[in-house]
């Protein structure tokens, strides 16, 4: 057991050296989502990809103390930049950056995150923290919407006022909210 052990630790520098050298020369994702999204980019899916296997599930590796030395959001969006081409080897486009670093934002107030990927007339997708319950919200009526995972799905109703309506993520008493666009 034991050479195998070594012969492991004595190749695992050469898999990390080919991983660093293999870096693409364009942006992975180059389309955003949400309020600020261009439709496409999938923030939490995108950390999944490049970012969880060092800071966990959803950011759960940073611990309680993650982003509160930073003295304002310039440095955070410049952080998670470096960490994108750096050690995460997928640089973004500023749109998508913009988004992954609301994502940030959420996890370092302890907020629910909450970005609309897609949206037609009749179907709006996108991606919440996994711990929030969504709803879509218009005058007096709610829509309840499932999670699976960090992504969600529904089907918008045809007597649904789509004009006045929000998309809305609840984490105990704090809120995260999109008004939906009708254009």
């Amino acid at each position: 057991m034991k050479p195998l052990l070594l012969l492991g630790l004595a190749l695992f520098p050469l898999g990390v050296l080919r991983a660093q050298t293999a870096a693409p020369t364009e942006p992975i994702h180059k389309k955003s989502s949400g309020e600020k999204n261009a439709k496409g980019f999938a923030p939490l899916g995108y950390f999944d990809a490049n970012c969880a296997r060092c800071h966990g599930p959803n950011g759960s590796f940073y611990g309680a103390g993650f982003g509160k030395n930073l003295k304002d959001d310039a440095a955070l969006k410049q952080i998670v930049k470096e960490m994108c081409e750096g050690p995460g080897n997928a640089p973004l486009n500023e749109k998508s950056l913009d988004i992954l670093t609301d994502f940030h934002r959420a996890l370092r107030d302890n907020k629910p995150f909450l970005v609309i990927v897609s949206q037609s007339a009749k179907t709006l997708s996108g991606e919440a923290s996994p711990d929030a319950t969504l709803a879509l919200q218009s005058g007096e009526k709610t829509l309840p919407i499932a999670l699976k995972g960090h992504n969600w799905t529904t089907e918008i109703p045809a007597d649904f006022n789509v004009s006045k309506a929000r998309l809305v993520a609840r984490r105990g008493e704090q809120v995260a909210e999109i008004a939906l666009k009708t254009d």
